[in-house]
């Protein structure tokens, strides 16, 4: 279970590519060394490091190692400015619960049965999937549920994040409504992304 691995640190694919360059050009640094370079302590390197493993662009362990499609998109969208890029994070932030409970949960699970809810309704149903988890942690005393919630609506939300794929809207009421988008991939090989991530430019 991978459920509070973001901490308050959100997807920005502007920092997750900054600090994978860095971390390529300088492997050798530790969390703390990177961290300074963008003017925070340790926790934030940590963070980055683990979206930057959670959406299928590195390997979680040091020092720090690109997986093959990690390669393909550094190289051929080291700003991850493509919507090749974004559907790939998407899909694979997605696709496996051991890594990404919530985010599994929120487009597979709670995303057919809610096309359209309000925050109060994801943070109860947040609740009660992850309560049998640890009822302190994930309780209805929680100061984690908020900030999970918060984090997967500006996921979807956010232009820096994953907001330009469409897959989320909010309405003028303050309910937010799932939208269904054409969408790029999921990709069988490292070869197909390649292709289409080319083919993009």
């Amino acid at each position: 279970m991978t459920v509070f691995f973001h901490g308050n640190f959100g997807l920005s694919r502007a920092r997750m590519s900054e600090l994978a360059k860095l971390a390529i050009a300088e492997p050798s640094l530790s969390d703390r060394e990177l961290a300074k370079k963008f003017g925070y302590g340790a926790p934030f390197a940590a963070v980055y490091r683990s979206w930057l493993h959670k959406c299928g662009i590195s390997e979680l362990r040091k020092p720090f190692r690109l997986t093959t499609y990690g390669e393909i998109i550094l190289i051929g969208d080291p700003n991850f400015q493509s919507d090749v890029t974004k559907w790939f994070f998407h899909f694979e932030l997605t696709k496996d619960p051991g890594r990404a409970e919530v985010w599994h949960f929120f487009m597979n699970e709670f995303r057919n049965s809610h096309p359209i809810f309000t925050k109060d309704e994801l943070m109860q149903r947040l609740m009660m999937k992850l309560m049998p988890h640890d009822e302190k942690h994930f309780g209805p005393e929680s100061k984690m549920n908020p900030v999970i919630v918060r984090k997967l609506l500006e996921c979807y939300s956010n232009d820096d994040a994953l907001g330009t794929l469409g897959l989320l809207t909010k309405e003028a009421d303050d309910t937010f409504r799932f939208t269904d988008q054409a969408t790029l991939g999921p990709w069988s090989s490292p070869e197909e992304l390649e292709k289409e991530l080319t083919s993009s430019r």
